[in-house]
């Protein structure tokens, strides 16, 4: 066999050991063998590998029905660390997490809204990378790479960002830009499908070969994993779910173009209609603050006019859901991003008009479900980016090697 496909079994061979025992939790030598359906041979030689590199842990003898007791085996959460990045329209946030993704250490510092220059935002990046390093009493050399969350038109194979809307960044090379200032291997992704990983690996996608998951911001987003993979399209840039046209003269998007769902549905969008709101004397915003904390908390407090906006962009955006549902007929749909925080307002009138098939119910065709919101979710995504290229899946890391 050529040593290039030797590899490459090698590679698949530990990936499906890695897995079988992350899911198991615990487990031995002789079930890994039948668990994976490798040679107890190619299992004790590639185990072996692992437990020298600290990936895994011996634990506690189980219980013998005859001859030597079998040594358990686990995942060794101190076998590597990442750091997850999210770099959203006014702020970094940085975390640190173990093999098993638990966040070890978090911190956030704010962006100079008058300066988003690619300089200027990297540089932010790499102080707040290097505050929350601090915090935990990390060094670099410990990192086994950082991933970065952007909302944007992202190649993530080439580390290549189109386009950037918050920061009107065009055709950067950021993986490589920040490689060579950090030293440590970086890798950038779509946030939409950072939080795809993240639940593809540790959450509530473990184990589903077929969902979507849906991002609530200031604009929509989406990733998928169809038939177990990430899917990204020709050019990376698959999932602008947002940027799909739901309605005839609508209102402009900031894409140029008018009647995308996310110019209805997106937090930008509620705070302009909200805006407008207040312009007609419908809403009177305390002390002349508007953003979307201020917004729906008037809306919870009864103001017609401001529940109105979240029924109609609730409303369309499960008309969107739907149409997604025709198309891909996925397992599960999941709910995320910071627009979760609106609860029964966006979520109610999202009910009226989801397809029949979607609800919560766990033994519907297309099961719904909503991921809590943390200030942290997209960071730890990127974190996830990081640690599925040290899980080394051979089909689904960010540059393929199959």
């Amino acid at each position: 066999m050529a040593v290039a496909n030797r590899d490459l079994m090698r590679a698949i061979n530990r990936f499906a050991i890695l897995h079988a025992i992350r899911d198991a939790g615990t487990i031995s030598r002789v079930d890994l063998s039948r668990t994976t359906g490798l040679s107890q041979a190619t299992v004790t030689s590639i185990t072996a590998e692992l437990l020298k590199e600290e990936m895994l842990l011996e634990q506690e003898g189980g219980k013998s029905i005859g001859g030597r007791k079998p040594v358990p085996l686990a995942v060794n959460p101190r076998g590597a660390y990442s750091v997850g990045v999210h770099l959203s329209v006014d702020k970094v946030c940085v975390v640190i997490m173990d093999l098993q993704a638990t966040i070890l250490s978090s911190y956030s510092k704010n962006l100079n809204p008058t300066d988003l220059s690619l300089e200027n935002v990297i540089e932010t990046l790499i102080e707040t990378v290097q505050a929350c390093l601090w915090k935990a009493d990390f060094s670099k050399s410990q990192i086994s790479g950082i991933g970065v969350a952007i909302p944007g038109l992202i190649d993530s194979r080439n580390g290549f960002v189109h386009f950037i809307p918050n920061y009107d960044w065009k055709n950067v090379n950021l993986a490589q830009i920040l490689g060579e200032r950090v030293g440590v291997p970086v890798y950038v992704e779509n946030s939409a499908n950072t939080l795809v990983i993240f639940e593809q690996w540790f959450g509530v996608g473990r184990g589903t070969h077929n969902f979507l998951l849906i991002t609530t911001e200031h604009g929509i987003g989406m990733g998928m994993v169809l038939d177990g993979k990430i899917f990204r399209g020709f050019r990376g840039i698959a999932g602008e779910f947002g940027h799909t046209f739901v309605a005839e003269n609508g209102p402009l998007c900031r894409c140029g173009e008018t009647g995308c769902l996310e110019a209805i549905c997106g937090n930008n969008a509620i705070i302009r209609d909200a805006l407008e709101a207040a312009r007609c004397g419908e809403w009177q915003p305390e002390g002349g603050k508007v953003d979307i904390e201020t917004i729906l908390a008037a809306a919870r407090e009864g103001n017609a006019a401001l529940r109105a906006i979240y029924r109609k962009a609730g409303r369309t955006l499960g008309i969107g859901i739907s149409n997604m549902l025709k198309l891909f007929d996925p397992e599960k749909i999941i709910i995320s991003g910071k627009g979760v925080l609106a609860g029964d307002l966006l979520l109610g009138p999202m009910a009226e008009t989801l397809h029949q098939d979607i609800s919560f119910a766990s033994n519907a065709r297309t099961q719904l479900c909503v991921q809590e919101w943390q200030p942290t979710n997209y960071a730890r995504g990127a974190g996830a980016l990081v640690l599925q290229e040290v899980y080394q899946s051979p089909a689904n890391r960010v540059v393929p090697i199959i």
